[in-house]
């Protein structure tokens, strides 16, 4: 199988001078204001961008099975949903991120483990907005330390940056040379908080395939894994767009398996239950899902 990471970059586009005009304009502008130009620029994506195209409607028409006109449809308003939340992250990293209503279940099980000495992980996917999570759960008892993916920009880079160290973040990006490992395994160590999205394998050998959505996929275990081996905590966050400006954060506590020596199995049993909270949500929120390539290798 083809590293993913290869197949779908994750990077956020728009050039230097555009994503340098979005941070002024969304400083001063209400986001919801420049939602109706997507309607311009989608059908260029959906024209141009034909292997994001067929992945996104193969995943309404096989894995939910819609017709292929309501697939079609929901193809639209995938990318338009995925738009309204690129422009959002835009306005949060312009530092106008008052003007959206967030609610949180489960906030809870996060508030109290950030009270223990341990560390935790913090598992989420490639669905929803999880850039919202700096915004979400400000606090200071611990470090929250976030692994990126792809090379953004570096104007963006920097505004990222900027934003989510007000909230106690800091980005660790993924090596070529897995050194990233170790800065993961050390900050776990020191009691503090680990946030990664666990639907992609970006090159790892070590993946978990299950039924998913009707289909076997293939996920990666190493994040849980680890937690199974340092006996740390896992939530799973997802952070899901509603109308207008609204957010829904939904927050899980995976349940480890006690009595059971061995880490393999351990984070299997984790890895089920990510799986199945996946599944759950995206049955619930269908057209939030951002993977745009052949995710089920079929």
């Amino acid at each position: 199988m083809l590293p993913q990471q290869k197949e779908w970059e994750g990077t956020t586009g728009g050039g230097t001078f555009g994503q340098l005009f979005l941070f002024w304009l969304l400083n001063a502008i209400k986001v919801s204001f420049i939602y109706p130009t997507l309607f311009l620029i989608i059908p260029f994506y959906l024209l141009f961008g034909r292997k994001g195209y067929h992945a996104i409607y193969d995943y309404f028409h096989k894995r939910h099975k819609q017709s292929k006109f309501k697939s079609f449809i929901s193809t639209f308003r995938n990318h338009l949903i995925f738009g309204q939340i690129v422009l959002d992250k835009f306005a949060l990293l312009a530092g106008n991120q008052d003007q959206f209503n967030i609610q949180v279940e489960g906030c809870d099980y996060f508030n109290e483990l950030t009270t223990k000495e341990k560390g935790f992980i913090v598992a989420s996917a490639h669905i929803g907005n999880f850039e919202l999570v700096g915004h979400c759960f400000k606090q200071h008892n611990k470090k929250i330390n976030g692994i990126i993916f792809g090379g953004e920009a570096k104007n963006y880079q920097s505004q990222r940056i900027k934003s989510l160290q007000k909230a106690n973040i800091q980005l660790i990006p993924v090596s070529d040379d897995m050194s990233h490992l170790f800065t993961i395994k050390e900050a776990l160590d020191k009691g503090e908080i680990i946030t990664m999205p666990c639907d992609r394998l970006f090159g790892s050998t070590k993946k978990y395939i299950t039924p998913f959505l009707g289909t076997n996929a293939s996920f990666p275990i190493g994040s849980f894994r680890l937690a199974a081996q340092l006996e740390v905590p896992v939530l799973v966050m997802f952070i899901m767009k509603e109308k207008g400006l609204n957010y829904h954060g939904y927050v899980y506590p995976l349940q480890a398996l006690e009595n059971d020596k061995s880490s393999v199995k351990k984070a299997e049993y984790l890895i089920k239950q990510y799986v199945d909270l996946l599944e759950k949500i995206l049955k619930r929120y269908p057209e939030q899902w951002f993977n745009y390539y052949n995710f089920w290798n079929t």
